[in-house]
């Protein structure tokens, strides 16, 4: 495969790591197979070193994006099912995993508040989910006919996930038939105007079919008044889809559920355990309030060669509610994690978020210069240094300076976000193993950097 170039070895302590263009070059060819085997311990380095390039999401200090601190618990139920390799997709094929996996949805329907009829199945993420939970939405409030689809119109806010537009595109709803209603002070949606658009287009002899609410934007945290805009979704017979994949994980915590009560208004939601529930990526759900629906969207006549596997209703096949056929038991290794933390450990786990964000922005507004542009919700804040008087073009320089200081100097990963037009800095704090320590250590970093990078005169001493 050839020598690697001099690199610092991978160390859990690093947080991100770009390759030079020697790595880079080296990483493309590490991709071609060799004509003859090499030696395991060989191929293992290598591959611990493909991994160690962008980065280490689980680090302590990494509060971007949505962060996936994966547990130790979850690596390892995620290598046994790697290793057992079972299938997913029929209850006779897989009888194990399948029928745990359809009693792990029935509990997490429960507690996100659905009644007894909900249901639904493990996806690799939100993505998938929610483009399964559209079309389910499509056939059941447009149905078949071209001419009345044609009319569906969809509702997101400007807060929403960009996933939710690309799963419409999918579908087939053209940009012009997505209304993007605008969210109130609080970054959530406004549900007075939500109805009032819906009036409009119904008078316009439109089709509104979905409306998607979000419970944890990714950018504030914030939670859509999901009661409101399901009286709403009810009047008019829309489908209500709730984007639930970072903020679904709180109705696990007995301390915090009741922020997400609004759940219970869904006709379907969409979850991301690998992301406040510790997970490794790809375990994902999409439950629906009446199960049924997905089945009479995604229910095929069998194969041939599978009638032997279909047993009919009393044992539904999950191959039949959703896209894929294929399906890894990817609901495993949240089984294992669940088994083995107990619910008040994974209760401690997610509240420690919630303290984390409100520890950051309490040590942020100590500091002069500092304004929080979002208040810490759902585990996410967000902030910008913005001294008295400074124009906001040079200001969004002086962030954007601020934010590369600390990856540059290893100190943290915290991206910039433009929440309200003007670049701001976010961090997302619900790894459970952050300490304050690290919070406090971090927040002093970044005014450090933003006096380094900031001159009453407007001058930015770094090069751009």
């Amino acid at each position: 495969m050839g020598s690697v170039p001099p690199r610092p070895p991978p160390s859990k302590s690093v947080i991100t790591r770009r390759p030079c263009p020697e790595q880079l070059s080296w990483l493309k060819k590490s991709a071609l197979p060799p004509h003859h085997p090499r030696p395991i311990e060989n191929v293992m380095k290598d591959a611990q070193d493909i991994f160690s390039y962008g980065f280490n999401v689980g680090h302590s200090r990494f509060f971007s994006c949505v962060p996936s601190p994966a547990s130790k618990v979850s690596w390892l139920g995620d290598a046994m099912t790697s290793a057992f390799n079972p299938f997913g997709g029929s209850l006779e094929a897989g009888t194990g995993v399948c029928t745990v996996e359809s009693s792990l949805i029935e509990w997490i329907a429960q507690r996100f508040g659905l009644p007894t009829s909900a249901g639904g199945h493990f996806v690799s993420g939100a993505s998938m989910a929610t483009l399964t939970a559209i079309i389910v939405a499509r056939d059941q409030i447009l149905g078949e006919c071209e001419a009345r689809r044609s009319k569906g119109i969809a509702y997101i806010s400007d807060q929403t996930h960009f996933s939710v537009r690309k799963a419409l595109r999918i579908i087939g709803i053209p940009l012009g038939n997505v209304r993007v209603i605008p969210s109130d002070a609080g970054f959530r949606m406004n549900p007075d105007k939500l109805s009032e658009t819906i009036l409009e287009d119904i008078r316009d002899g439109r089709r509104p079919f979905l409306v998607v609410g979000t419970c944890g934007t990714t950018g504030s945290g914030a939670i859509d008044p999901l009661y409101e805009i399901g009286k709403t979704t009810r009047l008019h017979n829309i489908w209500l889809h709730v984007d639930a994949a970072y903020g679904g994980s709180v109705a696990f915590s007995s301390t915090h559920c009741s922020l997400v009560s609004g759940l219970s208004n869904a006709d379907s939601i969409a979850w991301d355990a690998h992301k406040w529930l510790f997970q490794t990526h790809g375990c994902g759900a999409v439950v629906f309030r009446d199960a049924t629906t997905a089945l009479s969207s995604f229910k095929t006549p069998t194969a041939h060669f599978l009638v032997d596997l279909d047993k009919g209703e009393d044992l539904p096949d999950l191959w039949n509610y959703g896209i894929e056929l294929t399906r890894p038991a990817r609901h495993m290794r949240l089984w294992f994690s669940l088994q083995a933390l107990g619910m008040e450990r994974i209760d401690q786990m997610i509240s420690r978020g919630f303290h984390l964000s409100k520890l950051a922005e309490r040590e942020l507004s100590k500091l002069l210069g500092w304004k929080i542009i979002s208040p810490a919700t759902m585990g996410i804040v967000n902030f910008r240094f913005m001294p008295e008087g400074e124009p906001a073009p040079y200001m969004d320089i002086v962030n954007g300076r601020i934010s590369k200081d600390l990856i540059d100097k290893n100190i943290a990963v915290i991206l910039t976000s433009r929440l309200t037009g003007v670049v701001s800095l976010r961090m997302c704090t619900i790894n459970p193993e952050t300490t304050d320590e690290d919070i406090k250590d971090v927040v002093h970093a970044l005014d450090e950097a933003a006096q380094l990078h900031y001159t009453p005169s407007g001058y930015i001493r770094s090069k751009l």
